[in-house]
């Protein structure tokens, strides 16, 4: 896995990608800095506030520790602009075990809109995966995002069928599937992810 600098935001841990006054931090889970921290929560709990319901009405957490999350922040005195989190897994499909990489909860405030601020974080955080030990990146977004994402090299899997949940009650992905194959291991197995239903065996990311 990539590493990560001890240099960055007001002291914290974190890798700047860029020289100019907006930058892109890159942060270990736990390091991100309570003030973007917050603003990527004030975001999220707006655009799905599926994810803050019920027992996790009062939710503080912008991924489970089990994802493995690593945070990319575009941020620009202090205020946050962009955001990604990139995730990981091990998925079992057609009898071989893939370490699985994704994007989750990428984001641009609508004031810094249409400047190619939530290309930058998304190709820092692409670039962190295919430095990182991933065989196959996933994750699922709107189809009118579809070149969004492509012009960062991940793949719409038009045909792919995607099932969330546990493997003994999963139900199907409604999103568009978006891969990128890294590892030779993976990029074998590309036509098995396209042809054979993928049990994620958990939440979508």
């Amino acid at each position: 896995m990539p590493n990560i600098s001890t240099s960055g935001w007001a002291g914290h841990a974190g890798r700047r990608f860029g020289a100019s006054a907006v930058e892109v931090f890159t942060y270990a889970d736990g390091e991100l800095p309570a003030d973007l921290k917050c603003q990527v929560l004030s975001f999220l709990r707006v655009q799905w506030p599926e994810g803050f319901v019920e027992g996790n009405r009062l939710r503080n957490w912008i991924h489970r520790p089990e994802q493995h999350p690593t945070h990319f922040a575009l941020a620009e005195n202090r205020v946050l602009i962009s955001y990604a989190g990139v995730l990981w897994k091990e998925l079992e499909h057609a009898g071989a075990l893939y370490k699985v990489y994704g994007l989750s909860g990428v984001l641009t405030y609508p004031a810094f809109g249409r400047r190619g601020y939530g290309s930058q974080v998304v190709a820092a955080a692409t670039d962190y995966i295919r430095a990182s030990d991933a065989d196959v990146g996933l994750f699922t977004c709107s189809p009118h995002l579809k070149n969004f994402y492509a012009a960062n090299g991940w793949i719409a899997m038009d045909n792919a069928v995607l099932l969330a949940g546990p493997r003994s009650a999963s139900y199907p992905n409604e999103e568009l599937v978006m891969m990128a194959f890294f590892s030779e291991k993976g990029k074998r197995a590309r036509s098995a992810f396209a042809s054979m239903p993928i049990f994620f065996d958990d939440d979508l990311w």
